[in-house]
């Protein structure tokens, strides 16, 4: 990780008080924020209100919350219903000449960012990017015949009208030191969780809305019918890599099977090479991070394959919330 995004992290998530000009900053990114959103209710700005119904999977802490996980799961149970699904993303990280942009499983994860190219793979349905997320679900309807559309992120984007909101939080880190950026991880007043639909955390231990993570088995880079158990790596030196805003949720998680890992964090949304892998030591990295990889061959690169498996109570907060919003 970068020196720079670990000082970031020890100071928002460690004990010491930030300093007054970090806190004096925040005070105006508050103003800002709610000049921004009054603007929104006095009808100056204009929020865009659609035919189906529009779930936003967001949190008002800075990345790693969990939400395409969830993004994911959702997806999942509404095609199970019979629902024609879409997903919206900002897209973050990605160079694109075309906006909004359609993301295929075949896209680039330069041009269309890693979580959504990750989501089109994942579930092969359509994924519409873009920095004005009002357009990009207009697109969706208008392209796709969708009747209900996900966004993953987009809490503060109060241009795209939502039917339904829901936070995710990590269990761990939950609000930090309590401050707006930049003396804290916070996007928002901590008061903004009371307005969300449901509150979910990444992990227990923090509340009984949650959900937490395990590992289905490993692959091969590029290689996903080349699979193979966890467990076979136990008796093996490892490294665990990942660009992610938290990996030592992944670490631990790694850790939590039993196996000895190495550490390399990465920075957030990091652009892998060949040179980042070594030839000495198997190397474990996350599905987000192998999206990235699809030009990179190496037999000792593995991706984990993962699924989340929320709460009972849950999975009963979020049947009652779909059938509020698509009755």
């Amino acid at each position: 990780m970068k020196t720079s995004d670990s000082q970031w992290n020890q100071r928002w998530y460690g004990d010491k008080k930030p300093a007054l000009m970090y806190r004096l900053l925040a005070a105006l990114f508050a103003a800002l924020s709610g000049f921004r959103r009054a603007l929104y209710r006095w009808k100056i700005f204009k929020t865009h209100h659609f035919k189906v119904p529009v779930i936003v999977v967001g949190n008002i802490t800075v990345g790693g919350g969990g939400k395409t996980p969830m993004v994911i799961y959702l997806a999942r149970q509404l095609l199970n219903k019979g629902r024609r699904v879409g997903i919206v993303s900002r897209g973050y990280g990605g160079q694109r000449k075309v906006e909004p942009m359609l993301v295929t499983p075949g896209a680039d994860a330069a041009a269309s960012g890693d979580e959504p190219l990750l989501m089109a793979k994942t579930l092969n349905i359509p994924v519409v990017v873009g920095k004005n997320r009002a357009q990009a679900v207009k697109t969706l309807i208008r392209q796709h015949s969708v009747d209900v559309v996900l966004s993953d992120d987009g809490l503060q984007h109060v241009a795209m009208g939502r039917d339904a909101e829901i936070v995710m939080l990590d269990a761990d880190r939950q609000l930090g030191n309590g401050y707006l950026l930049p003396a804290g991880p916070l996007r928002e007043k901590p008061e903004r969780l009371e307005q969300a639909d449901l509150v979910v955390y990444k992990g227990e231990g923090a509340g009984e809305l949650f959900y937490t993570h395990h590992i289905d088995c490993i692959y091969r880079l590029n290689q996903p019918k080349n699979t193979r158990s966890i467990d076979s790596l136990r008796s093996q030196k490892i490294i665990a890599m990942a660009g992610i805003a938290n990996p030592e949720g992944f670490f631990n998680m790694l850790s939590a099977k039993g196996l000895a890992v190495v550490k390399q964090p990465k920075a957030d949304h990091h652009v892998f090479t060949a040179d980042d892998f070594s030839d000495e030591y198997v190397t474990l990295i996350t599905e987000k991070d192998a999206v990235k990889c699809a030009n990179i061959q190496h037999a000792d690169v593995w991706v984990v394959k993962s699924r989340i498996e929320p709460s009972p109570k849950t999975i009963e907060a979020i049947e009652t919330l779909f059938n509020r919003v698509l009755s």
